[in-house]
Order: C-alpha cells, then sequence, then structure tokens
C-alpha cells in the first residue's frame, strides 16, 4: 500500500471514531478507486486483501449511518480479529453486515405487511397513537384501557420493542411472550429481539 493510501486509510479511521461516517466514507471509496486503478501487481494477495479490507470498512461506515452502536462493535471486533488473520476478518465483517442487512429488511418487511393487514380494521390503533395516551395518562393504564379492546398496531422494529421493554417494566411478562410467539419466528434472526427474548425468559424464572 503506498504511504498516500496508508495515510488516507488512518484518516478515515479517526474520523470514524470521532462519529464523521460520511466523512470517513467518503474516504475510503477513494482509496477503493485508488486500488483499483495501481497499475502494478494486479492480483497479488496483498492488493486482494486492501480491496477486502476497504470494502469491509465502508460497509462498518454505511452502517453506522443507521446503526451505530452495532457498526462501531463491528469496527472494534474487526481491528481485534485482524490481527489474527487479515483475510478472514474481512470476509466475516463482510459477512456479518450482508446477514444484518438482510434481516432488518425482512424484520421491516414483516412489520410493512402487518400494518397493510390491520390498519383499515376498526378495533387497531397505531403504536404512535397508543404512546400519546400512554404518555398522558401512563403506560400501565393505557395499556389495561386497551388490552381486552384494542389492538396495537406496530410500524417499526423500534416501536415493537419500546413496547415490549415497557410490558417487561410492569410485570407483564407473559403478555410479552405472546407478543414475540405472534410476531412470528423471523423474529428470533435480530440480536435485539433475540436479547430482549431471553431477557423476558430469565425474569419470568426467577
Amino acid at each position: 500500500m503506498s504511504k498516500l493510501n496508508y495515510y488516507l486509510k488512518n484518516k478515515a479511521k479517526k474520523l470514524f471514531l470521532a462519529r464523521d461516517y460520511l466523512g470517513a466514507l467518503e474516504i475510503y471509496s477513494l482509496l477503493l478507486e485508488n486500488i483499483n486503478e495501481e497499475s502494478s501487481s494486479q492480483k497479488n494477495i496483498s492488493k486482494i486483501r486492501n480491496r477486502l479490507e476497504i470494502r469491509a470498512l465502508s460497509m462498518i461506515c454505511d452502517m453506522a449511518l443507521d446503526y451505530e452502536d452495532e457498526a462501531r462493535a463491528l469496527h472494534e471486533y474487526y481491528y481485534v480479529s485482524k490481527n489474527k488473520n487479515n483475510i478472514v476478518a474481512e470476509r466475516n465483517i463482510i459477512d456479518m453486515i450482508e446477514n444484518f442487512d438482510r434481516n432488518v429488511s425482512e424484520l421491516n418487511s414483516v412489520f410493512n405487511k402487518l400494518k397493510e393487514m390491520d390498519i383499515d380494521k376498526n378495533d387497531g390503533i397505531l403504536y404512535s397513537d397508543f404512546k400519546v395516551l400512554a404518555d398522558d395518562i401512563g403506560f400501565k393504564e393505557a395499556f389495561e384501557n386497551l388490552m381486552f379492546s384494542s389492538k396495537i398496531i406496530f410500524t417499526s422494529k423500534n416501536e415493537f420493542l419500546y413496547f415490549v421493554r415497557n410490558l417487561i417494566e410492569f410485570g407483564y411478562e407473559d403478555i410479552a411472550i405472546n407478543y414475540f410467539e405472534n410476531a412470528g419466528n423471523l423474529l428470533y434472526l435480530d440480536r435485539d429481539f433475540v436479547k430482549l427474548y431471553k431477557k423476558i425468559i430469565k425474569r419470568k424464572d426467577s
């Protein structure tokens, strides 16, 4: 790797750590162009590793724009695992991000389908409307007023997670488990859902 590319890579890393993900992504894009345009040793292992590394780091920056905590954890994991086996580290990161993106896309698709199925039903209330009520009179009272008369309609993963966390906080573990089971197996592909589900089971068994 040339001195310029080495300098740019370090600069991009510093920008990422400073939470300037767009700035880091721009530099990684430039680095990838530089690597592709290098005329010497077109197929050597060093160039393949450099290309994989920049691709993996670019994907982490792109992920950080929407999922900062997960991306920063992957960024730290990458630099730890890189010292052991460079090319394996990059491929692991790329696979993790591609799987994460696929799971998030599938989860969003599930919520969109649920919204389309339930939005026109008279017995349903959007979570955004429920939250307004909960902010006014409290989560527990708002939920108990609606639990037998209205279905709460979620339109995003974060809405569902926030709602279930509140169910746990107010002692509705059994109801929280029912929400998970009724939502479908796809939710268990997501790390946040699995973590919360384990928390419910642990609290229920304690």
